[in-house]
């Protein structure tokens, strides 16, 4: 009972704003909102940078993970070195630190010898690849290391490496994991503020930028249909993610 109670509140907790938002998402002139040149803009440079920053996080977590397992293979005592430990960890620091925070820190350092709203788009796809790491990671290690553990001693007798051996031979085994992680990482990255509220102008805009412009000018209806948008869009790629990793399991 004790849990069916907590359970019962933390969804109470999710779904009362969830649904507070459908109903006055569906409340919204949707049709006139989509007619928008504002809101086509935004939604067009959210897909743009958080497709590049989705691939950048895939390219980056893959390259930590099979850097963390040739580590693990070359390590000849039973204890694991330092660098062999950040590799594994490492990825997770991120998490301590809001993404705002390193969005702040680097306006800082940029603003006294750049434009920083000029390489706002660089910023956004680079902060955002970075804080999706760790969830990609977590969709790719265990394929990739079950993968290694299968293949590691044939690639090496046939001398399969580098291009032709993520080709031939791993690719089969990490095509849905890293579809899960790329899933992830565009949805993390679609819906986040933190960043693009620093680096944020009129020609650069994207669907939460442009939700909390319209928000702060009390323009609480077009808000409403936003989120409804940016909501639908995230859920989607979040099932997305979640029906690729079950058809993986299975």
């Amino acid at each position: 009972m004790l849990n069916a109670l907590v359970i019962g509140l933390a969804l109470l907790f999710v779904a009362g704003p969830m649904a507070a938002t459908l109903s006055a998402g569906l409340g919204a002139d949707l049709g006139r909102l989509a007619g928008e040149s504002a809101v086509r803009q935004a939604t067009a440079t959210s897909a743009v940078l958080s497709l590049l920053s989705a691939l950048l996080s895939l390219a980056l977590s893959l390259s930590l993970v099979m850097a963390r397992r040739a580590l693990a293979l070359t390590r000849r005592t039973g204890r694991r070195t330092l660098l062999e430990h950040l590799a594994d960890t490492g990825a997770g620091f991120v998490l301590v630190v809001p993404p705002i925070v390193i969005g702040a820190g680097w306006f800082l350092l940029l603003r006294s010898v750049s434009d920083v709203f000029a390489i706002a788009p660089v910023m956004v796809v680079v902060v955002n690849a970075v804080m999706a790491m760790p969830f990609a990671i977590r969709a790719i290690r265990p394929a990739y290391d079950a993968a290694s553990e299968r293949h590691e001693r044939l690639c090496a007798q046939l001398g399969i490496s580098g291009w032709n051996r993520l080709r031939l031979v791993d690719w089969p085994s990490l095509r849905r994991p890293l579809a899960t992680g790329f899933a992830f990482a565009m949805a993390l990255s679609l819906g986040d503020l933190g960043v693009i509220a620093l680096f944020g102008s009129d020609s650069v805009q994207t669907l939460p930028y442009l939700l909390l412009a319209r928000m702060g000018s009390y323009r609480t209806e077009d808000a409403a249909g936003l989120a409804l948008l940016l909501g639908l869009v995230c859920l989607a790629l979040v099932l997305t993610a979640d029906w690729l990793g079950r058809r993986e399991k299975s």
